[in-house]
Parts: structure tokens; C-alpha cells; sequence
């Protein structure tokens, strides 16, 4: 018998992916409810994610322009709207309830919908506690976030291949670690 918690467990497992770029995110949610059972009939495209924006549904991604990207949150306001819209609600009511719903609530939610057997770990970038060492000389590359914050990338990881998703990722890591000033 599966709880509610082991299928927020599973669905939390995909934070471990995150972020992702706009079309990633629309084909994650898609490939979800098809292996939960609730397969969208039609796929979710970049357009329809950009107008659940100005609708409401979703948040706004995290960064503008190319550089934007779309956390877990967004991830689970999205399988809620594609989950809500499957049982007949209109955008206005999905929206009116991700607005009500803490973030938790909405999590389990959609958990309880999707049930835990949705998990997929190769959508997920995992560590292994059994992953090689990193080979002695191997080089790493510092990034300044500013104010004392540092990301450090071994020469070898893919996010140096993929410069607007690491600029996505330094933007983020600078808005998290520095509160806005109040004025």
C-alpha cells in the first residue's frame, strides 16, 4: 500500500532535475501524466506554457529572455493545470486554486493524482555514493555569485558546455543568496 508521502517523495525527486529550459519542462509534464495514466491529449507546447503565465496558472520563470528558466515549482503548477484541465476546469478556477493552495498542498495534490509509481530515476540526474573520485590535477572552474558566495564546476561538468543554462543557474544562485533591498 503507497501513502500520499511516498508519492510526494517520488514527485520531490525530480527537484534533483530542475531547472529546465521552457520546452523540457512542457515535455517532462507531458511524459509524467502519460506514465501516471493521465497522458495529455494534446502536447503541452512552449506557447501554452507562456499564456498560463499571463493567466495566472503558472508562475513566471526564474530569469528573463534567453537566460530564463523553470524550477519544480513550476513543474507542479504545471501537472496541476494539465491535471485540472483534464477533469473540465477552465484556466480561470485552475488558477484561482494554485493561488489558494500553499505550495505543499498543491505538491501533494498532484502526488496523490499522479501516485508514486510515476518515478522515472533516468529523468532524474542522481548522485551515486559509489560515483569514481575525481582523478588527482582535475581541474575545477570558480564562478563569484558576489558577497562570499562561490560556485565551483569540475572541468569536466556539462553546465560549462551550456553557458545560458549555467548563466540561468548564477542568476538564480544570486537572487537566492541576495534579499532585495528594501527601499
Amino acid at each position: 500500500m503507497t501513502t500520499t508521502a511516498d508519492a510526494v517523495s517520488a514527485l520531490r525527486r525530480y527537484q534533483e532535475s530542475a531547472p529546465w529550459r521552457l520546452g523540457d519542462l512542457a515535455a517532462l509534464a507531458d511524459e509524467l501524466l502519460t506514465i501516471a495514466g493521465a497522458p495529455p491529449e494534446r502536447a503541452t507546447s512552449e506557447r501554452s506554457l507562456r499564456f498560463y503565465v499571463t493567466r495566472g496558472v503558472l508562475h513566471p520563470p526564474y530569469g528573463r529572455g534567453a537566460g530564463s528558466s523553470w524550477g519544480y515549482r513550476h513543474l507542479v503548477e504545471l501537472l496541476a493545470a494539465r491535471l485540472a484541465q483534464q477533469g473540465g476546469e477552465t484556466l480561470e478556477q485552475i488558477a484561482s486554486t494554485r493561488q489558494r493552495l500553499s505550495e505543499p498542498a498543491l505538491e501533494r495534490l498532484v502526488a496523490e493524482a499522479l501516485g508514486p509509481g510515476f518515478f522515472r530515476p533516468r529523468l532524474v540526474r542522481e548522485a551515486s555514493v559509489d560515483a569514481p573520485a575525481l582523478p588527482i590535477g582535475s581541474g575545477w572552474q570558480r564562478f563569484d555569485a558576489g558577497d562570499g558566495v562561490e560556485l565551483h564546476l569540475a572541468t569536466s561538468h556539462p553546465l560549462l558546455a551550456d553557458p545560458v543554462r549555467l548563466n540561468a543557474l548564477l542568476t538564480q544562485l544570486a537572487e537566492l543568496t541576495h534579499p532585495p533591498q528594501e527601499s
